[in-house]
């Protein structure tokens, strides 16, 4: 189908029902960055497109790897060795061939960020894990820029979530970062605050996340739950559909075990259980 023939009301005319026109009108109008498209980021573009998001800033330096396929709806056989922009640029352009993709293919950095947060709706943290300084540059832009940025994280068969709004808890306090801590330090505190409740701890194996050797195991229907999850808050932030909540609130879902839980931590992971829980996590983890 060429775009002469594309028609965006009759592609996303299913929304309607679950979304009223209004709502796909201002989805249609909305502008979201997507920083990192691996596992995380690229289910999340999926979603969004097929949501009928207008315009899209993506952003990732990263090529595709054979140890992405499990868990990365970018990575096939016969797109090994490509760029991700690329390859989920086309991937959204071929689910709605109007959108807008503006692409970062140096990812985020000093000398990218303000670009790349320029006049959006959204921010969504795909950016990778051990790349814990980045994602606090990221954080903090956002909360400058006002603009609300979302990270969900894959937690085994589950994800948890968490919104930050720019009248509300920062990321850095949120999960008690400071500025002098190491990437390992970084890592360890953001383990435990994006799960704290840790409903994957009865079938977690240590060797599923090595924080100083970089290395963490994902399955793909936690990712595909990320990007429902992020899609879902994002309707309500974008279209007003209903309230989001904020941090310090943090939902986290695991379907291996079916449980679900919403927590609410005022002092974030400052409070002396929280930085108990973390030394004890931590000893656990590299015992």
């Amino acid at each position: 189908m060429s775009l002469q023939t594309f028609s965006y009301e009759q592609a996303f005319d299913r929304n309607i029902g679950w979304l009223t026109q209004e709502e796909q009108t201002k989805l249609r109008q909305s502008s979201v960055a997507i920083a990192g498209l691996g596992g995380a980021g690229g289910f999340q573009a999926q979603v969004f497109a097929r949501l009928g998001v207008g315009r899209f800033k993506i952003a990732d330096f990263d090529a595709f790897q054979l140890t992405n396929i499990n868990r990365q709806i970018g990575a096939s056989v016969e797109t090994l060795g490509q760029a991700k922009v690329s390859v989920i640029r086309d991937l959204i352009l071929a689910i709605n061939p109007e959108a807008q993709v503006e692409i970062f293919e140096e990812g985020i950095s000093t000398h990218t960020i303000d670009r790349f947060l320029g006049s959006v709706d959204l921010a969504l943290d795909g950016i990778d894990f051990f790349a814990q300084k980045t994602k606090l540059l990221y954080f903090k832009t956002c909360y400058e820029k006002k603009i609300v940025a979302l990270t969900s994280c894959p937690l085994g068969f589950g994800a948890s979530l968490l919104i930050f709004s720019p009248d509300g808890m920062k990321y850095e306090d949120y999960f008690d970062l400071q500025e002098d801590m190491s990437e390992t330090e970084m890592r360890m505190n953001c383990t435990v605050g994006l799960a704290p409740s840790a409903l994957c701890l009865p079938y977690i194996d240590k060797k599923a996340l090595d924080l100083k050797g970089e290395r963490a195991s994902s399955v793909a229907p936690g990712l595909m739950l990320v990007a429902a999850i992020s899609g879902t808050e994002a309707v309500k932030i974008l279209t007003g559909k209903r309230q989001a909540l904020f941090c310090p609130h943090i939902l986290q879902i695991d379907l291996l075990t079916q449980r679900v839980k919403r927590k609410y931590y005022p002092l974030g992971m400052k409070s002396p259980f929280q930085r108990f829980k973390r030394w004890l996590y931590f000893k656990q983890l590299t015992a």
